[in-house]
């Protein structure tokens, strides 16, 4: 039982940490749209 609930605790950390690698480059991405629209402007 303690070995179920270890590797849920694990499988759930790792979806976290995914989620949060995801969420911080479409963060960057956005960053880098904003940029080249600034250059194609100006």
């Amino acid at each position: 039982m303690d070995l179920f609930w270890s590797g849920l605790a694990q499988r759930a950390s790792e979806h976290t940490r995914i989620e949060r690698r995801s969420q911080f480059s479409k963060v960057h991405e956005t960053a880098i749209q904003d940029i080249e629209m600034e250059k194609t402007i100006n």
